[in-house]
Formats: structure tokens, C-alpha cells, sequence
């Protein structure tokens, strides 16, 4: 079957997880050699040369979205771009439309994570700055028009939590849910044990020193005050580098006896060189959907510690890829005492968690979009085909 593929994404990049995601998918498809189109405001580095790039608003891409005006952009930004895309779509009446959230019709929607729960989840633990962020309100009408409305006639979950979500919250029916995992990039994330020694000189970490990474942009939510808390406990020997665009005064203060052995990189492209530096991937975090810096921490050998929350718990293992953790320091500094102390152990973690990452290839992930997206096509054809009849 012969099928064209319309791809709406904001920002198509390597940087960030959605945006990510609809890069790797174009590459997929074009090397499966399916003609397709990415409507995107932005566009990050260069694309395959069988996927073409329709710019939507692209005098949006100079308003910034990271930072810490990001809230107030991406208010302006995602809604614009939204209604933007909407009307873009029309100019492809024979393709199959998949929307990442940035349009308010199409054929299949991928849900990264449904926001509704996500909140949910931060009231339950009282946090409240979420009021403050205006796109909550935006998000929240959106997803009951797509989602509520079921205005797509497929929704991809990148989880079965998400899965189970959109039927409690939004009452999407089972048979128009298909739960297709993010993939990874397996020669992009692979360990390069040169980028990360220099990561560790860029940032005075010593070459012997066993380091921790954490990364996520939410530092609250992601449970950076947990991994400090362990830190804290760790021996003097025991580093960890946070990478994520979030204010870190109020964690340098937590760290009381552990100051020097903690660094803030701040927002960073070249997470394949950090993933190469660190020796585990700390994620105390209270909810996700799929975690795709877990992911990608496995791909490059590095065992991961985290809450089996929201799809980690699919694929982290105890003593096979790393640790399911609590949110609680006392009982990550354990976990990662207990992996640290053992070489065995951490090179038979760093070999499971590559492992891991392998069934998650992009070419095996996009042919499971193919198939679907060819089933949706035929379910269009047989419409068509029954309106031409009873018109007939």
C-alpha cells in the first residue's frame, strides 16, 4: 500500500523529548522509503534527504520557548502554531495526519503524556507553581477537544499507563488506543568514553570519581531534592551533575557537606557525551509517561536508578539494567552504594541496560507506526469509498 505521511510538531530537533521523537520518526520513514512531510515552526539541525519541511509560522521559532521566560512563549507560541497547523493540514486531503499535539484535527494523535493526570499527580503531592504556568489552561481545552472529543481516529500511548489514562480521564475506547513505545537512536546514544572524560575536565570532576547524573528540566517534580539527599549520605568519592534548565539556588543550599561534589551544568545539547561521563542515571521522579532520558541513559551502558513510575517500570530491572528506587534518599544512597561497591555488578548492569535499549531501535519502533499508519490509511480508503457509493 502506497501512503503519504503529514508529521505536525512545533519544533522538529534533537533537543527535547517530543521534538526528538518526530525527528527520529521522519528518519524512520524515510528510510523506509515513504514519502513524508513535517509541518514544524522550527527546525533544528538537518533532516533526511526523502522527508520535506513545510515551515508553519516560522516567525515563531525566534520567540524563545527555554529559559526562564519559557512559560509566557510558549503560551504565545503553541497555541498560534496550533491553529496555524490546523488550517495547513487542509492542503493534505490524501495524506495520513499525525498530530504530536500541535493540531486540532488529523488521523492519529501521539500522546506523550496526558496532562490532566500529570496535574493530578502534582496537587496530590501540594505542589501549586503549575497555576502560575498559563499553558496549563491551553493544554487542558485542547486535550478535551482531541482527546475528550475524539476528533483522531487512532491515539498512539507512548506507555500502557498512558494508555490507561485516556481511558479513565478522556474515555477513549480500547480499540482506538495503540500503544507504541519512543524509540531511540542506537548510534547517536552509545558510549564514547572520550566525550565523557572530557565532559568530566570541562567541569573539574575527577577521571576516578563515580558520578551521577541527573537530568530533567522540572527539578521538583523529577525529585532533585531526593537525589541531593543521597548524595549527601554517598561517600566523598560520589559526584553528581544536574543537567536541566531549572533555578538551582535553592538545591546548592540542601547540599550541606556535599557542595563541592555537586554541579549544575544548566541546559545542554550533548546529553550522549553526559550520558558517557556519568557512571548511573538518578531519577527520583514523581511521574512520567515513558522517560525517555532513561532510555537513552541505557542505550550509552549506563545503569539507571529510578521511581517506577508512568513506563519506567516496562523496562528497569532490579539488578538486570539498575534499580527501581523510592523517592526517598535513605534508599537511593543504598541502591547506589550496593551497584557502586561491586565492579561486577556494574559492568553486568551497564551491559543489561545496553541491552535493554536495543529492542528499542527506531527502525523496529517506526515499522510499528508503518503498520499502523497503513491500517489507517485502508480504514480512509473504505470511507471514501462507501460516501462515492452512497452518493452514487
Amino acid at each position: 500500500m502506497t501512503i503519504e505521511i503529514v508529521q505536525i510538531v512545533q519544533e522538529l530537533s534533537t533537543t527535547g523529548g517530543v521534538e526528538s521523537v518526530a525527528y527520529e520518526l521522519a528518519r524512520a520513514f524515510s528510510r523506509a522509503k515513504i514519502v513524508n512531510t513535517v509541518l514544524a515552526s522550527a527546525v533544528g539541525g538537518p533532516v533526511s534527504p526523502g522527508t520535506a519541511i513545510e515551515r508553519i509560522g516560522p516567525w515563531l521559532s525566534r520567540v524563545p520557548t527555554r529559559g526562564i521566560f519559557r512559560y509566557l512563549g510558549r503560551f504565545l507560541v503553541v497555541p498560534t502554531f496550533t491553529i496555524l497547523a490546523t488550517r495547513a493540514v487542509l492542503r493534505y486531503p490524501k495524506a495520513v495526519v499525525i498530530s504530536h499535539g500541535d493540531s486540532l484535527k488529523g488521523d492519529v494523535l501521539i500522546v506523550h503524556a496526558v496532562n490532566a493526570q500529570s496535574l493530578a499527580e502534582k496537587r496530590s503531592a501540594h505542589l501549586w507553581l503549575w497555576l502560575l504556568n498559563p499553558m496549563h489552561l491551553w493544554v487542558g481545552l485542547r486535550d478535551r477537544w482531541m482527546i475528550g472529543g475524539l476528533r483522531y481516529r487512532m491515539y498512539v500511548a507512548v506507555s500502557p499507563r498512558v494508555a490507561t489514562e485516556l481511558q479513565e480521564i478522556y474515555h477513549v475506547p480500547p480499540t482506538r488506543i495503540r500503544v507504541i513505545p519512543n524509540g531511540i537512536d542506537l548510534d547517536r546514544f552509545a558510549r564514547d568514553t572520550a566525550a565523557g572524560l572530557a565532559i568530566r575536565r570541562e567541569f573539574g570532576i575527577p577521571a576516578d570519581a563515580k558520578l551521577l547524573l541527573f537530568a530533567g528540566h522540572e527539578f521538583r517534580r523529577k525529585g532533585l531534592a531526593h537525589a541531593i539527599g543521597a548524595l549527601e549520605r554517598l561517600g566523598p568519592d560520589v559526584w553528581l551533575l544536574v543537567v536541566g534548565s531549572d533555578n538551582p539556588a535553592p538545591y546548592r543550599k540542601m547540599a550541606a557537606t556535599s557542595a563541592g561534589r555537586l554541579v549544575f551544568a544548566g541546559s545542554r545539547t550533548d546529553m550522549p557525551a553526559l550520558y558517557a561521563a556519568a557512571d548511573g542515571l538518578v531519577l527520583p521522579t514523581s511521574y512520567e509517561t515513558f522517560s525517555l532520558v532513561c532510555m537513552e541513559a541505557m542505550a550509552c551502558s549506563l545503569p539507571v536508578f529510578a521511581t517506577p513510575v508512568g513506563g519506567i517500570e516496562d523496562y528497569l530491572v532490579n539488578d538486570v539494567n539498575g534499580y527501581q528506587i523510592r523517592p526517598d534518599a535513605d534508599d537511593i544512597a543504598s541502591r547506589v552504594a550496593q551497584a557502586f561497591a561491586d565492579p561486577e555488578l556494574t559492568i553486568r548492569l551497564r551491559e543489561g541496560a545496553r541491552a535493554t535499549a536495543l529492542n528499542y531501535g527506531w527502525d523496529h519502533v517506526g515499522s510499528r507506526y508503518i503498520e499502523l499508519l497503513e491500517q489507517v490509511q485502508a480504514s480512509k480508503d473504505e470511507f471514501a469509498h462507501g460516501a462515492m457509493t452512497v452518493g452514487a
